[in-house]
């Protein structure tokens, strides 16, 4: 049996001990895997294909994820070998490595059923955000984690979105990630429901999960997957999604609609530049951060309007 961390925080789920926040994730892929059941259902797809979705997801979902963050994580000084990433109660995990290997598992699911794997995307892609919003709900479980920086001023101090800590009060991140997430699968809920091609609800999850998720690990300042002191990988990952979904529809898109295309993509290298401006501006001057973060949602939101309307025109 693995031993349990000491300085963890634990429940009683049925008599048994178990981590706080493992309880949020179980919670999270069980309702995943429940609402992907229930639109594989309504869509009348192959007997079992719900159940081989699932093993598939949660299974290459959980190996990336922890290769993700044992081979990019710096905690150690170095990247964390091979016999390491097998102890599980040490270390952590990727989020982002998380839903990438649950996509690979889901584009397997749909090659072994001769099923449509842009179809299948698109029906994972809601059931995904509702595992990461219960996963976020229980970053609260963990101390210094999901949380932003200090807080200068007292607009959050004492507030449901304010959490105290040692130097003071931070905003906690986490419970905003939550929402945001929650909000955003009823938004790919709803899409799937319209007459668009198939994986076109899939790009919508890159654009709009991508540019959120650049702002909010933005906000995140608990040192998880950064290097250098400074560069977030997660942060990096998330833009490389929105990158993802401007490119594929620019490229769709490239002959009927030339000039949008090629704004959408001179806006993915200028949101790059400006975004990494900005964060050295957060940290290194006082120009109010309120100011600084508003900048940067503006900035993030141009190549995801941009590639909406080129998926809307499509």
């Amino acid at each position: 049996m693995i031993a349990m961390r000491e300085d963890a925080v634990k429940t009683f789920f049925l008599g048994v001990e178990v981590y706080a926040f493992g309880i949020y994730v179980a919670l999270g892929m069980a309702l995943a895997l429940v609402v992907l059941f229930l639109l594989l259902r309504r869509e009348k797809w192959k007997q079992g294909t719900a159940a081989l979705t699932g093993v598939l997801a949660v299974g290459v979902g959980f190996l990336v994820s922890r290769l993700f963050f044992g081979l990019m994580d710096e905690a150690l000084g170095q990247a964390m070998p091979l016999w390491a990433m097998a102890r599980l109660n040490n270390g952590g995990y990727s989020m982002m490595g998380a839903l990438l290997g649950a996509s690979m598992g889901g584009i397997l699911a749909a090659g072994l059923t001769k099923q449509s794997a842009p179809r299948m995307l698109d029906l994972l892609a809601p059931a995904l955000l509702l595992f990461v919003a219960c996963e976020r709900l229980g970053e609260g479980h963990i101390e210094e984690f999901g949380v932003s920086r200090t807080l200068t001023d007292t607009l959050f101090q004492g507030t449901f979105l304010g959490v105290e800590g040692e130097y003071g009060w931070r905003l906690a991140t986490y419970l905003l990630e939550s929402f945001v997430m929650l909000l955003l699968a009823l938004v790919l809920l709803k899409d799937l429901g319209g007459h668009h091609r198939a994986g076109d609800t899939f790009l919508l999850f890159l654009l709009l999960f991508g540019g959120c998720q650049v702002l909010l690990e933005s906000l995140r300042y608990d040192r998880h997957m950064t290097v250098k002191a400074f560069v977030k990988l997660q942060q990096v990952m998330a833009m490389a999604l929105l990158g993802a979904g401007v490119i594929t529809l620019a490229v769709r898109r490239w002959k009927t609609r030339h000039m949008l295309a090629v704004a959408a993509l001179i806006a993915i290298p200028l949101t790059v530049g400006l975004g990494v401006l900005i964060e050295f501006m957060i940290d290194r001057t006082r120009i109010s951060h309120y100011l600084l973060y508003l900048a940067f949602l503006l900035v993030v939101a141009v190549p995801v309007v941009l590639g909406i309307r080129l998926r809307k025109e499509a």
